[in-house]
């Protein structure tokens, strides 16, 4: 064997049998060298998921040697494909704005693939954590809101992509990876069977139609949809060839592989002989074998149908159907009825139509040997799954690509990483409030994004290049703090500079928080009424540590010629700006308080009426002396008494004043001028006499009035 070109070993493990194919590449395409096919003798595989490690191990190692010992050589490498049934797809979209056109560059696409791949991955309802994720396959990119093939280079203020993002069962890889072991191969290669097949036999010229593309094994029938130059969606239904011949086992009471062999001698005989369950030798004929697949083949093509059209953006244009299973008798025609089209719209095309391929063998012309070669052709072009052994966080990780991503981004995404850690942070969110009416918002931090270093060095490029060996350490991104504020923070406050007792200092005004006081270093909460109140004197006082509830303060109301008027009378003394004050009583900038517990505010009748300054005396001559007696052309009654200016209000008083035209005083006003001895009078009668006549007490005097004041016995 020419060793000029390395030989290319691919390995399709089926349901019902395992076909291996040895090709080279050459300059004309892929050379076709040689190709094995062998059954399963028993059911180790069931809807193309391994059953029996050991089993299908032996298969792959019976198509190895005799490979081997027809070419001449020994083949250490394969590779392989798995089946649609452990492929979950997911569509997500991204888009970025931006607030001035830019050049649309190739971090900018790959951060919005990633986006959306992230939005996937850290979705719980998605259940990914049992799943690799096998990467992603852009379904379509746009700009400013118009569809295009790729955005690159591009200038625009907005750009979107959607994708399908593809997640593989771990324990399908495993179980295929021990296969491989125990048959000593090493997978080079992986890619999955409806992607192979779609690649073979559906060519990108061809993706523009709208083409549904069936791949019908034994346990299971492969989906994958074509549209716009895109493969936008991949899909699967756990039915295919085996749902018939299990029909035809039940009908006719044989076992699985003697109703396979009824199932493929439809079409090659008239008269069938087999054996029941029982060694009875049995004979149906072609058309009552045909009869009893009718029903299977109908539910078979219906359920396909309706997974397909689910799938569809629109009726596809025309379905292709490879693979063993689409070789079921009628099974064309009944596809088309299901789909609702014309039967010349529903076909095979065969491995013959695939340019790339050289030395096509006749036993590989037919419908079941497209993924086959379609796994040859990934393998050769490198188009599937590659294998690389890196360290990712310390834990070393053999690495799957579709797309032969050898970056960063691959690596993370293919070793699980991103499943539950976050490349991006998400911005914390905003805190709204009010404050004095006005809707106010804080903003939350935009959070730190993943730290991710390769070898050692720290790296801002997701694209980077990785090779095998490579150690990357991955700092999860820290999402932003929620928006948060204390009060004094959120207000910008400015205190006031107020003078209290002679000591100057700075206070801030009270603040409520939904009606209530609270102290400025409070948290805000979210959906808060804040106020902020005016400084009062009572807010110095408390600031002071003093406590305003025991400070009493009472009102009283006094009717002063008719007029009330009301009054505070409290148990502390208050004063603002050298005034008495109450508690509620403003302050500002540069105000000063007096404040003490010792002096109590009280009210005389002089602080309510407004006593003239200018005050006579009239000279009175009381005995043999002459005195000055003051008086006031003002005369005041409280509750019908006369009273003095420094007389006490009382609640509820009755005040009058009175002018008076002339200037008299009572005659009770003398004794305070004059020396009067009370003993003197003792046992005595006093006899008073103004201007030679009897007076008494409230006797008006005038100027010059004469006053004897007389003390004689009593008569018995």
């Amino acid at each position: 064997m020419d060793n000029g070109s390395p030989i290319i070993f691919a390995l399709d493990i089926g349901t019902r049998k395992v076909m291996g194919i040895a090709a080279r590449q050459t300059g004309e395409g892929l050379e076709i060298l040689a190709s094995r096919t062998i059954e399963h003798t028993a059911r180790p595989m069931l809807d193309g998921q391994i059953q029996n490690i050991e089993a299908v191990a032996k298969i792959v190692l019976q198509i190895k040697n005799s490979l081997e010992e027809h070419l001449g050589l020994k083949l250490t490498t394969a590779g392989v494909a798995v089946a649609g049934r452990d492929l979950i797809t997911h569509r997500s979209k991204a888009r970025r704005d931006f607030e001035l056109e830019e050049e649309i560059t190739l971090e900018i696409i790959k951060e919005l693939e990633l986006e959306a791949v992230d939005d996937i991955l850290s979705d719980p309802r998605k259940n990914s954590a049992n799943f690799y994720c096998a990467g992603y396959s852009p379904v379509y990119y746009e700009l400013n809101g118009a569809k295009i093939q790729h955005p690159l280079g591009h200038r625009g203020k907005e750009v979107s992509c959607e994708i399908i993002v593809t997640l593989l069962n771990r324990s399908v890889l495993d179980s295929m990876f021990s296969v491989l072991a125990k048959a000593g191969l090493t997978p080079v290669n992986l890619t999955l069977e409806p992607i192979a097949a779609i690649n073979a036999i559906v060519p990108p010229e061809l993706r523009h139609l709208n083409i549904a593309l069936v791949d019908i094994g034994a346990g299971t029938s492969d989906l994958a949809l074509t549209q716009e130059g895109f493969i936008y969606a991949y899909g699967m239904v756990p039915m295919a060839g085996d749902e018939i011949s299990e029909g035809i086992s039940q009908a006719l009471l044989t076992d699985f592989l003697t109703a396979e062999n009824i199932k493929r001698s439809i079409d090659l005989k008239d008269k069938i002989e087999y054996e029941d369950i029982w060694g009875r030798k049995q004979e149906i004929t072609s058309q009552q074998a045909k009869d009893k697949t009718s029903a299977s083949v109908k539910k078979l093509a219906r359920v396909i149908a309706e997974n397909a059209l689910a799938l569809c953006a629109q009726k596809p244009e025309a379905v292709i159907v490879v693979g063993g299973g689409s070789l079921t008798f009628n099974l064309i025609p009944e596809l088309a009825e299901s789909f609702g089209l014309p039967i010349d719209r529903v076909g095979s095309r065969l491995p013959q139509a695939i340019k790339s391929l050289k030395n096509l063998p006749p036993e590989l012309n037919s419908p079941e040997a497209v993924t086959p070669l379609g796994i040859a052709l990934m393998t050769a072009q490198s188009q599937g799954l590659n294998f690389i052994e890196i360290e990712v966080n310390r834990k070393k990780f053999r690495l799957l690509d579709f797309k032969q991503k050898k970056d960063i981004l691959g690596a993370l995404t293919l070793s699980g990483v991103l499943n539950n850690k976050r490349l991006y942070p998400r911005p914390g969110a905003a805190l709204s409030c009010y404050v004095d009416g006005e809707l106010r918002f804080i903003k939350g931090s935009s959070g730190q994004p993943a730290r991710i270093t390769l070898n050692g060095k720290e790296t801002a490029s997701l694209s980077e290049r990785i090779n095998p060996g490579d150690k990357i350490e991955f700092q999860e991104a820290v999402n932003g703090e929620n928006g948060s504020s204390t009060l004094k923070d959120l207000l910008d406050l400015k205190p006031a500079e107020i003078t209290f007792n002679r000591q100057a200092g700075s206070y801030l005004p009270a603040i409520t928080v939904n009606g209530q006081k609270a102290p400025s270093g409070q948290a805000v909460m979210e959906r808060s009424d804040i106020r902020i109140l005016n400084l009062k004197a009572k807010d110095i006082l408390e600031s002071h540590a003093i406590d305003t509830q025991t400070l009493s303060e009472r009102q009283v109301l006094v009717n002063i010629n008719g007029q009330p008027k009301v009054l505070t009378q409290s148990n502390f003394s208050l004063r603002l700006n050298s005034q008495p004050c109450a508690l509620e009583s403003e302050v500002k900038n540069g105000d000063a308080i007096d404040f003490s517990l010792t002096q109590p505010t009280h009210y005389k009748i002089k602080d309510v009426i407004k006593i003239p300054e200018r005050i006579h005396s009239l000279r009175i001559r009381v005995g043999e002396k002459d005195i000055e007696v003051p008086v006031s052309p003002l005369q005041i009654f409280m509750n019908g008494q006369e009273v003095s200016p420094e007389e006490f209000l009382i609640d509820a008083a009755e005040i009058k004043t009175f002018h008076l035209k002339e200037e008299t005083v009572m005659l009770s006003e003398i004794f305070r001028y004059i020396d009067f001895n009370p003993q003197a009078a003792l046992g005595k009668k006093m006899r008073i006499l103004v201007d030679d006549e009897p007076a008494g007490f409230t006797t008006p005097l005038s100027e010059g009035s004469r006053v004897k004041i007389l003390f004689e016995n009593r008569e018995d």
